[in-house]
């Protein structure tokens, strides 16, 4: 195989994983507003059992299938495993649940615009990834982003914007959580197939919340869930739980954890779209002007990851025709 054809094949595999980061931060998106449908009905602790007690019969079936032979047997393995099911799963679901209880989808969905800025810094402080001058650029497009969506509604109606504010930090913990998921997605000590990552994360954070759950369904009327509560939280199983994790294993193996932090930006993009659509909620000016910058800042941060490698092949150019 070639220079130019390896070149190539490289690419096309960036690229792949791009889709896959884009798809996986889409549907984590509209999982904002089919949590706020479900909490309407559903206590916190039930509701986040339930979105990943649906999600298991799609991985457990196909994972027993494919992996026959011995699983991962590493303690340290099991152990990133474990935390990424208690942060990225367990409390970010418990923390987005309960905020939404306080705020709204879209207040969520913008909020969500400081995970690139976080998985930056994150990669940066625990997995030593630099941060080149365009990954800096996109961090403060983001930043300018959440400053637009999240502080002018305070200049606008500082008494409902205030109300808010419990749910808006409930969320940005959340947010937190994910962040420290997403940067451990690359510190794992034993290789691993994302549906088979996708389904040990899932087996440990079923475990996590099951006696929350357990308490919170002794004195919940299941008679009570409506029809749309119900086909969200299947929603939330099949998509969220199982679909949108297979996607991001899939894509962060063959990017930089500060990259593939920057997709989460499409989170805000997903969930304002569907609130809008679904849920009906206003979009100002403002809101559209934040993810703007967001998307900007996507494109910065995807920037660093290929300008770079341009340019020592033009350099090389260079050198042959001297």
């Amino acid at each position: 195989m070639t220079i130019k054809q390896t070149r190539q094949v490289k690419m096309n595999r960036q690229m792949k994983a791009y889709c896959h980061l884009a798809m996986a931060m889409t549907i984590a998106g509209s999982a904002v507003v089919a949590g706020k449908i479900i909490v309407s009905d559903i206590p916190v602790f039930l509701a986040a059992e339930l979105g990943i007690a649906f999600s298991l019969p799609f991985l457990l079936f196909p994972c027993l299938r494919r992996h026959k032979g011995a699983w991962p047997s590493n303690r340290k393995t099991h152990m990133i495993l474990f935390i990424q099911g208690l942060c990225g799963v367990v409390l970010y679901r418990i923390f987005m649940f309960w905020g939404l209880k306080y705020t709204s989808a879209t207040a969520a969905g913008l909020i969500g615009s400081t995970a690139p800025v976080l998985i930056a810094l994150l990669a940066f402080l625990l997995l030593r990834e630099k941060l080149p001058g365009y990954r800096l650029i996109g961090a403060a497009c983001v930043s300018i982003g959440i400053i637009a969506m999240n502080i002018m509604p305070f200049f606008e109606n500082a008494v409902e914007a205030g109300s808010a504010l419990l749910g808006n930090c409930l969320v940005l913990a959340a947010i937190l959580c994910e962040s420290l998921f997403s940067v451990m997605s690359k510190s794992l000590y034993q290789p691993m197939s994302a549906l088979l990552r996708t389904t040990l994360v899932s087996l440990y954070s079923f475990a996590c919340l099951l006696p929350l759950a357990l308490y919170d369904a002794v004195d919940y009327d299941f008679a009570r869930i409506s029809t749309s509560s119900v086909l969200c939280v299947g929603y939330y199983g099949f998509f969220v739980s199982f679909l949108s994790y297979v996607l991001w294993f899939k894509g962060v193996a063959n990017v930089p954890a500060g990259i593939a932090g920057a997709f989460t930006g499409f989170v805000p993009l997903s969930s304002v779209f569907f609130s809008w659509l679904v849920l009906h909620e206003h979009i100002s000016l403002t809101h559209w002007l934040g993810l703007i910058f967001v998307l900007a800042g996507i494109s910065f941060s995807c920037a660093s990851d290929t300008l770079p490698r341009m340019s020592a092949s033009r350099i090389r150019k260079a050198q042959k025709g001297t």
